[in-house]
């Protein structure tokens, strides 16, 4: 059976707690994106909404296996990924919160509070996004597209051959034209 080391929710719990821990916001506000028949939470204290909206491959798989055992049952394939997560700051300081995260994305602040699971690479710039609700009024949103580095291992059962057994044939017999 294939196994991934890392998920994308493995990603949002060392964020949503770095979120929490620069904002103040209670644990509860800050929420994984596109939830189904759910409401969003009120605008006001606020609350900041976290989206995986793109990853990309960052080079070549790095694979593995212990070369030194003939029965490895286990081999490993290695991706470092780039995932651009998008942040968005609800409520009448979210411009304030939009601000605060990407200043500490972009600092040793933000490495060593998501490490190791993955890494900040760098920030967008915020942006204002409001957005009507089902009262039709205006909400604060501030939206700010952080990239994160994050490398995941898939490990899958190796095939390996010890014994080769090689028959000659006759191309031109074989496949004639």
């Amino acid at each position: 059976m294939n196994v991934v080391s890392l998920t994308l929710d493995d990603l949002y719990r060392p964020l949503k707690a770095f979120i929490v821990g620069v904002t103040g916001l209670d644990p509860s506000l800050v929420i994984q994106g596109l939830p189904n028949r759910t409401a969003m939470p009120a605008a006001e204290p606020g609350f900041i909404s976290m989206t995986a909206v793109l990853q990309s491959r960052l080079g070549t798989n790095l694979d593995t296996w212990d070369q030194t055992d003939p029965e490895a049952d286990t081999a490993t394939a290695e991706l470092h990924a780039q995932v651009k997560v998008q942040l968005d700051c609800y409520g009448s300081i979210s411009n304030s919160w939009a601000t605060m995260l990407q200043t500490l994305l972009r600092d040793d602040v933000g490495c060593l509070a998501l490490a190791p699971t993955c890494q900040p690479l760098y920030t967008g710039e915020p942006f204002l996004s409001p957005l009507e609700d089902s009262e039709e009024q205006y909400e604060q949103r501030w939206t700010l597209e952080a990239e994160l580095q994050y490398d995941p291992v898939t490990s899958t059962a190796p095939q390996f051959a010890d014994t080769l057994s090689a028959t000659v044939i006759n191309v031109e017999e074989a496949y004639a034209p």
